[in-house]
């Protein structure tokens, strides 16, 4: 089967969020088509891909945030259970979260996949983890003494809005803070694919791939 045809077949189920059946074709084998996805999801080819194919990274200031993602029901019962293949129960119901750290064109440095009920500062320093940056700006979620400790001593500064309750909140430039769109507008643009926006997936492995 040509390569060619194999990646169209992905992107279209990918995009418009249909079952891989849907694309059986005398010419495009269904299960052909997915065991092509599922083989290069476990050896890691669309990581490579986008860490070696992927544009330049812009700038030196860094935008991270999470997005929830729910999890459909047809996903929601994986083999070993739903902690281990990264979903959680939240008030909304099951559902993954998507950890994103990205550059000032809103492309993408890191991603993560974590429960949809972890908190969002658990996992920054895994996303950032080996990224050096001149800046991050993030919500005040990721407001947190260690983790502010932790990014002076990479050389990091950051635009990190303080929690109402804080004692002594911390200052941040309001100006620099407006660019946080940029991490949003990341996910809007990726949610287009229907198979992002709503995961149906058991594995942690597939979906993120």
């Amino acid at each position: 089967m040509p390569l060619d045809l194999v990646v169209t077949a992905i992107l279209v189920v990918l995009s418009q969020g249909c079952k891989w059946r849907a694309i059986d074709q005398p010419e495009a084998n269904w299960n052909s088509i997915y065991q092509y996805f599922r083989r290069w999801c476990r050896q890691g080819v669309w990581t490579q891909a986008f860490s070696r194919l992927g544009p330049s990274v812009c700038g030196s200031t860094r935008y991270l945030d999470s997005t929830h993602i729910k999890v459909h029901r047809c996903a929601s019962n994986p083999p070993g259970g739903q902690a281990p293949q990264a979903m959680g129960r939240t008030r909304g119901g099951l559902n993954s979260k998507l950890h994103a750290l990205v550059d000032a064109h809103s492309r993408p440095v890191s991603l993560l996949l974590s429960a949809g009920q972890e908190a969002d500062i658990r996992h920054a320093p895994a996303v950032l983890s080996g990224l050096p940056a001149h800046w991050l700006v993030a919500d005040k979620g990721y407001d947190s003494d260690p983790f502010r400790d932790w990014l002076r001593r990479r050389g990091t500064r950051t635009c990190i809005p303080p929690r109402a309750k804080r004692k002594y909140p911390a200052r941040f430039s309001r100006k620099r803070y407006r660019g946080r769109h940029r991490v949003e507008n990341f996910f809007e643009r990726i949610k287009n694919f229907r198979r992002i926006a709503t995961r149906y997936d058991k594995l942690a492995e597939s979906f993120f791939g």
